[in-house]
């Protein structure tokens, strides 16, 4: 009898336990939902065993009340981790990174208890969950356009296309395998360099980072022995390039120093297609992640050992913690693929990323090639937001309304500060197959995608790879065509109206992944002034000005020679000389006109070794009595014009330019999007000219902003973002 009754009080206390256990692990499983975003998702799976634990609730977090105490991880192979638990830079996001990797195959416990507050009080809930480390790692760097030149070989093998060109002024003395530029159209093309790294083919084993005039001539390059991708200026006003040697991008101040790099976190690789940095010092990344993938359990005639890739993106904070996280495994099916993807092959390239974009909201847009689609994530929880969806996509949610050609295995996605997206449509998959630069007004509401503007080369063209386009400050567009096609054309500015502007071609041996245009100057040495105008000088006579070279660097910097096009000026000083450590050099630059004109030239004040070159610009104007006398050197101003600002978005400093062709009442004022007027730029009589003005947004908070520009009867409207 006592034995029974033993037993039902022990069944009963054990009933009381699970009763009591059952319902706290539900409450807390339930509490995830409570949550802004967690990483890894529960229940997920392919997580790499580097990976850290991310944990956002939305609110400010107490750091006080932050301690290792409050989570336990356990993996069922690696038992029990322990690690640093950390608050991020955005005082929200709490992160545990375990001391030791996780282990192939394992499951990991997280609880994370109560006790952590918000700074207002409010006490967090617990909350447990699982997620699973990948059963096989497989160790592949990034080397996407490596893969590319052997994915596309064959394509690229039928090409075989000669472009005669003669050696453009002031470059017959760069390396014997630098590109050959030739200008095809130069028509009054937006102020600024371009920027590039072009690499050769078949051999892959050099490239060059470049940054060169309107003329075809480099102001910047260096020979890299390796490939290189994507150098372009940052919203942080730096440098930036994907280097396959370290597989990281790296950062490079105005004098071309090294700074900084940054790769991907959470034991991901840093994939090549692209790289944001903002001046708070966050960062966007992507990574593409190869994980084993019984596709015959998927589709018929699968292999059952495949690699399929999958994308991750990534935010990184300041300090370089990962803050955010999204891959493709939890959001996209592999059958996403368009129909071109063989999902029968052993390897698996399904959505290819290619682009990254921080829309004007805060969310993420991203560019998935291999699904012909455009995506919108929420950046705060990682969910889809829409899916705007190509020629071949199976997930389209937009009506096109005139384009029904739409788009095919894209790049480069943008949104313009009027709203509209920018992409680049390579076409792998129309028929006719040609390539185009394409704006669309996007309706999110109603799901409709307007096509605004596009582009293409008559007769159309084809490149099956890479490419960007580029909305302009001037409004003109830079079309940068990519690789791939029986055309040599590199890039193509083209005007709102569809003229050219520019265009530029090199030899069908060498590609760029993206082309940019941006206005820029070393600081390594300056000059002052840092431009020259003479009085008027008489025919035969001539004038001299005196300008002081000077150095910011720390080591000595050699000046080999000096390049202009205009036989009126010429420079009094030998070289090659030395500049000693921040030290100044003085130089004469001597006006002799030859005969009645208006002279306008630029002088590039050369560094050059064997394998680079950093030049200064600095801009000569000159003018003879007899013609010009009294008249304005600057250039006629012809139409009233308000350009985009730049940087955009901005954090807290950004620039317009504008033009006005007579004199008279200007005003710029800054209006909020409720058309709440908040501030004024200029608000002042001015004569005719170009003008310069820089707007602080300081005590602004981030958001859609408007500017707007009145003279007369001119009005012209404009929208920035300010991105704190």
């Amino acid at each position: 009898m006592i034995g029974l009754k033993h037993k039902i009080v022990s069944f009963a206390f054990l009933f009381y336990f699970f009763v009591v256990f059952s319902n706290n692990y539900f409450a807390q499983n339930t509490s995830i939902n409570k949550y802004q975003f967690i990483s890894p998702i529960p229940n997920s799976s392919l997580n790499q065993p580097g990976t850290t634990i991310i944990i956002r609730d939305g609110g400010m977090i107490d750091k006080s009340t932050l301690d290792n105490q409050k989570i336990i991880v356990e993996g069922s192979k690696s038992g029990n981790h322990s690690g640093d638990f950390i608050l991020a830079g955005d005082s929200k996001t709490i992160i545990f990174k375990p001391s030791i990797p996780f282990e192939p195959a394992e499951e990991v416990d997280v609880k994370f208890l109560s006790d952590v507050k918000t700074v207002e009080g409010r006490e967090l809930f617990p909350i447990q969950f699982s997620f699973k480390i990948s059963d096989k790692i497989i160790d592949k760097n990034s080397s996407n356009i490596e893969n590319k030149l052997e994915y596309d070989k064959k394509i690229k093998n039928e090409i075989n296309v000669k472009k005669d060109a003669e050696t453009l002024p002031g470059i017959d003395d760069l390396p014997e395998d630098f590109p050959d530029i030739t200008i095809n159209v130069s028509d009054n093309p937006s102020l600024g360099f371009i920027f590039m790294a072009p690499f050769s083919y078949p051999d892959v084993s050099f490239s060059y980072l470049v940054i060169m005039d309107n003329n075809g001539v480099p102001v910047y390059y260096l020979r890299v022995p390796r490939l290189t991708a994507d150098f372009k200026v940052q919203y942080n006003g730096s440098l930036t390039y994907y280097d396959y040697a370290s597989n990281k991008f790296i950062e490079l101040d105005s004098s071309y120093t090294v700074v900084d790099s940054f790769a991907c976190g959470n034991g991901y690789p840093t994939d090549d297609h692209e790289f944001l940095l903002f001046p708070d010092g966050h960062s966007f990344l992507m990574s593409y992640d190869w994980q084993p993938v019984r596709m015959d359990t998927i589709v018929q005639g699968g292999d059952s050992t495949a690699i399929v890739i999958g994308l991750i993106i990534q935010e990184l904070d300041a300090d370089k913690n990962v803050i955010f996280q999204w891959r493709s495994w939890d959001h996209f099916q592999i059958t996403d693929a368009t129909e071109d993807i063989d999902l029968t092959a052993h390897t698996i390239d399904y959505v290819h990323g290619n682009a990254i974009e921080l829309d004007y909201d805060g969310n993420l847009l991203f560019s998935a090639r291999h699904m012909d689609e455009i995506t919108k994530i929420n950046r705060q929880t990682g969910e889809i937001i829409w899916r705007l969806g190509g020629l071949k996509s199976r997930n389209n949610q937009f009506q096109f309304i005139g384009d029904p050609r739409t788009f095919s295995h894209q790049h480069d996605i943008r949104r313009l500060s009027n709203g509209n997206i920018t992409l680049y449509d390579n076409g792998n998959l129309h028929i006719p197959s040609y390539s185009r630069g394409l704006e669309y007004h996007l309706d999110e509401v109603t799901r409709t995608a307007t096509l605004a503007w596009e582009f293409h080369n008559e007769p159309p063209t084809y490149y099956f790879a890479m490419g960007s386009t580029r909305r302009l400050g001037s409004n003109n567009t830079l079309i940068g065509w990519g690789w791939g096609t029986a055309d040599s054309r590199v890039l193509t500015e083209v005007t709102e109206d569809g003229s050219i502007a520019f265009e530029l071609s090199m030899p069908d041996s060498f590609a760029s992944y993206r082309t940019f245009k941006f206005p820029w100057k070393t600081n390594l040495f300056v000059t002052n002034p840092d431009s020259v105008f003479f009085s008027p000088v008489t025919v035969g006579d001539s004038s001299s000005i005196f300008i002081d070279i000077i150095s910011n660097s720390n080591e000595e910097i050699t000046i080999t020679g000096f390049y202009n096009t205009e036989d009126s000026y010429l420079i009094n000083h030998p070289v090659p000389f030395t500049i000693s450590p921040f030290g100044t050099e003085q130089l004469e630059i001597k006006f002799k006109p030859v005969e009645d004109g208006y002279f306008r030239d630029t002088l590039h004040i050369r560094s050059d070794t064997d394998t680079s070159r950093i030049a200064q610009i600095l801009d000569i104007i000159g003018i003879t009595d007899s013609i010009y006398l009294g008249i304005d050197v600057g250039t006629p101003v012809k139409t009233f014009l308000l350009e985009q600002n730049y940087p955009n978005p901005f954090n807290p400093i950004t620039k317009i330019n504008y033009s006005v062709p007579a004199d008279g009442f200007v005003n710029i004022a800054v209006y909020n999007v409720l058309g709440e007027k908040v501030t004024e730029i200029v608000n002042s009589l001015q004569k005719a000219g170009n003008y310069e003005v820089t707007f602080n947004a300081t005590n602004f908070a981030s958001g859609m902003y408007l500017y707007r520009m009145e003279s007369g009867d001119f009005v012209s409207v404009k929208k920035m973002m300010i991105l704190k």
